[in-house]
């Protein structure tokens, strides 16, 4: 499927993220800013800073995933600014690598009961400000998920 994204609109999240013209990079780039233009149907600059925990230095996919696939996630039990999307992670894996570090969170369980598609990538390392003294390593893998289907996960514990 050819992507509707422009050279300009993959520069300028290039430009906004740090990052380097490369072609795995370029690749995620306009994967992600592809997904969120039309298949969540919102503007990607809009979620910069979300977008900014993705390592594009790893590869990026658009895909659909499918049961029994069984997912994770630590939810903060603080308040969230509302989102057209939800990450989520594989089960077992650290708050720290999939760059969140809530001060109090629940770790929930949930299982896929369609297909699903999901943008798929691996965390990126992160700190939120200078004086930010959290390791969050990265590396973790992460599912991205409509709220639409997120809300339609079965959750398991």
């Amino acid at each position: 499927m050819a992507s509707s994204i422009t050279d300009r609109e993959c520069n300028l999240m290039k430009a906004q993220l740090g990052l380097p013209t490369a072609d795995m990079v370029d690749a995620g780039v306009r994967t992600t800013l592809d997904f969120f233009r039309n298949y969540l149907n919102t503007d990607p600059f809009v979620w910069i800073s979300y977008i900014r925990g993705i390592d594009f230095h790893s590869r990026v996919e658009d895909l659909t995933i499918k049961p029994p696939v069984k997912l994770s996630r630590h939810k903060s039990t603080g308040s969230a600014r509302p989102k057209p999307f939800a990450y989520f992670t594989v089960p077992g894996t650290s708050q720290y690598s999939t760059g969140t570090s809530f001060q109090e969170s629940v770790y929930e369980l949930f299982a896929v009961p369609h297909p699903m598609r999901s943008l798929k990538s691996r965390a990126s390392g992160i700190k939120f400000d200078p004086e930010d003294r959290v390791v969050r390593s990265g590396g973790g893998v992460q599912y991205i998920l409509s709220s639409i289907d997120a809300s339609r996960l079965i959750k398991t514990a």
